[in-house]
């Protein structure tokens, strides 16, 4: 932290106005890919209802949400394989080392694809159905996540 308040105050000074364009480059490419990734965000999610909105035309309107939701499911799980293949498995060998708290979800998804993949679509399907089981399932996770951490 403190070489970025070395870097930014030395931009501040007089004469430094290449450092001054750079930094300001920086702020607008940030800014912009925020409002960017808000808007994907927010298209997906048109996207999404949309594809509830046709398919209940046809379809009941459960199995118009549970068709939507595994279809935004199966395009998040390529986007993953994608971006997994591109990037490879790089762990540093100072996490190896340390014994984690919780259980490696990931460890999880790998040995169990499916089940995995059955349990996350149940999962959204009681908490789309009503505003009951959206109560009931949230406090099922935080007890769970309380005895894991313990």
């Amino acid at each position: 932290m403190s070489n970025l308040n070395k870097i930014i105050s030395t931009a501040l000074k007089p004469g430094n106005e290449y450092l001054r364009t750079i930094l300001t480059r920086l702020i607008i490419f940030i800014a912009a890919l925020f409002l960017s990734t808000i808007l994907v965000i927010i298209g997906l999610g048109f996207l999404v209802w949309s594809s509830f909105l046709y398919l209940s035309t046809v379809f009941n309107p459960y199995v118009a949400a549970l068709i939507s939701g595994l279809v935004a499911i199966a395009l998040s799980g390529l986007v993953f394989v994608i971006v997994s293949a591109l990037t490879g498995d790089k762990k540093s060998k100072l996490n190896q080392d340390k014994s984690p708290k919780f259980v490696d979800t990931s460890k999880v998804v790998e040995e169990y694809p499916l089940e995995s993949g059955l349990m996350a679509v149940a999962a959204g399907f009681i908490a789309g159905s009503s505003p009951e089981s959206r109560k009931v399932l949230t406090e099922l996770f935080v007890s769970l996540s309380r005895n894991t951490s313990e």
